[in-house]
């Protein structure tokens, strides 16, 4: 086990969060360590080089810091076990079939390693992106076991922490500040590329995982301090909705809007498919909501949507106007990225490791293979493959659990800002989940996942929502006018 110097300096700084700062500090602190996607604060030299990210060492603190006496009400604690039971069914499955199935349905199917290769040199292309090897258990078994637990203990830490009054706050602003944060680590991702700068960003890049610099035809993906574009993508849209959903509804404006507006920016920008199927299910959902819920959209917030949009079709216009080359080559691009992406070897690899989900449910008889057994590309096949039935009703429980679709507050703004908090995080979720079903690797949801379905649970939950959930159900009674009966008149 080595400590790299930013799991040094996040040492220092945790130790200190743990002794002098508070239990909001230390959850703030996990929060914005999950910028660091590609890095790793601990090489786990002896699991097959393995790390563990800087979130995770983080998350360390904040969870010894809730048990340990005097921090968290013990009825706060108690709360999130019971809010958070799905996923706990879920995790502990989980962790059984890890080191349960991979050895009872060994040698029985043919899989893709979750990470690496299965050899170093390859015939053709083909054979490599379609390489495949008998079922076994192995380290990433393991690893991703850990994993799981760290998101289940991330969601109990955070329901804990966003019980008490004002914290909801914190995971706004920080939740803001993430957004600009990573939106100008993949502008300068982009800028600082072929350049001495770089090395800066290259120093956050030193996980144990593939770090992937893709170019095409001249075209930089932006990618920041994560591993490649994809994933630096999907986390970004998980935070757009997170903070647009909190600028619509009028929560932290000031900070939600320029956050949601440059993180926009630079999804559209970074020209990975996981940001567009984000953006196109995300505008999707807001044109259904906009027809079903009269006033989504107030005046003010109608009319800055419109002005974006102009600016945005103004600036495209003009750099199109003035360089028809950049027209033809972005064009070129939106194709090699949309409609033709399921021709590529990328495309072809990426569906041949969904399937393999598929595969493996039907295999296992609904039990799974178990979490860490091979590689998936969509987070829907590979729960079914890894923890087959009782995992997918288990994650589809909390997913409805922490979304509440009759709750009237998941759908319009009711001028609470817990209320109006947690349903921003429900659909920051829910979209990050509808893009991990085209994108996730494996069937842990992560920590930022773990971070909104915790914070909606417990701020849906806590003792002041609790005394105002009367008014927050969409199946209440509507007033019907009853016609005054005739009185009859003496004869």
């Amino acid at each position: 086990m080595e400590l790299t110097l930013i799991g040094a300096a996040q040492l220092l700084l945790g130790l200190g969060l743990f002794v002098f700062g508070s239990l909001r500090g230390l959850f703030a602190f996990v929060m914005v360590s999950t910028l660091l996607g590609g890095s790793a604060a601990i090489n786990l030299t002896g699991l097959g080089g393995s790390s563990i990210t800087p979130a995770h060492f983080a998350l360390a603190f904040l969870v010894l810091r809730c048990v340990v006496p005097g921090n968290a009400p013990p009825v706060d604690i108690l709360a999130a076990l019971r809010g958070n039971a799905w996923l706990i069914a879920f995790v502990a499955y989980g962790v059984f079939a890890a080191f349960v199935l991979p050895r009872l349905f060994a040698g029985e199917i043919d899989v893709t390693p979750l990470r690496g290769q299965l050899r170093t040199r390859y015939g053709t292309q083909l054979a490599r992106i379609l390489a495949a090897a008998p079922l076994r258990f192995t380290t990433q078994n393991l690893t991703t076991a850990i994993y799981l637990t760290g998101t289940l203990m991330m969601a109990l830490a955070a329901h804990t922490v966003l019980r008490a009054r004002g914290a909801a706050q914190v995971l706004v602003r920080t939740g803001a500040t993430i957004g600009i944060v990573h939106a100008l680590l993949g502008f300068a991702s982009v800028a600082l590329k072929d350049t001495p700068a770089n090395a800066v960003l290259e120093f956050f890049r030193n996980g144990s995982y593939a770090q992937l610099d893709h170019e095409w035809n001249g075209f930089v993906r932006m990618n920041g301090t994560w591993p490649e574009a994809s994933s630096f993508a999907s986390f970004g849209v998980v935070w757009f909705v997170f903070t647009f959903e909190c600028w619509l509804r009028g929560v932290e404006a000031r900070c939600t809007g320029p956050a949601a507006l440059v993180l926009g920016v630079a999804l559209v920008g970074g020209t990975s498919s996981s940001a567009y199927v984000g953006l196109a299910l995300f505008g999707v959902i807001l044109a259904l909501r906009a027809m079903v819920t009269p006033g989504l959209f107030s005046p003010d917030r109608l009319a800055w949507l419109v002005l974006s949009l102009l600016c945005a079709l103004v600036v495209a216009t003009t750099l199109l106007a003035l360089d028809p080359v950049l027209a033809r080559s972005l064009r070129e691009l939106l194709e090699h990225m949309t409609l033709d992406k399921a021709d590529s070897f990328s495309g072809r690899q990426r569906l041949f490791w969904a399937a393999q989900g598929l595969h493996a449910f039907v295999v296992s008889h609904g039990l799974g293979i178990g979490p860490g057994s091979f590689r998936s590309s969509s987070l829907a096949t590979a729960i079914l493959g890894s923890v087959g039935v009782i995992g997918a009703v288990t994650y589809a429980g909390h997913l409805a659990r922490a979304f509440r679709p009759l709750a009237l507050s998941t759908w319009r703004r009711t001028g609470d800002a817990d209320r109006d908090t947690a349903a921003a995080a429900a659909w920051a979720m829910l979209v990050g989940t509808g893009v991990a079903s085209v994108s996730a690797p494996s069937c842990d949801p992560g920590l930022a996942f773990a971070i909104l379905s915790g914070a909606t649970i417990g701020l849906r939950s806590s003792p002041r929502a609790t005394a105002r959930s009367a008014d927050d159900g969409i199946m209440a009674p509507i007033p019907v006018a009853v016609p005054p009966r005739a009185i009859p008149m003496p004869a």
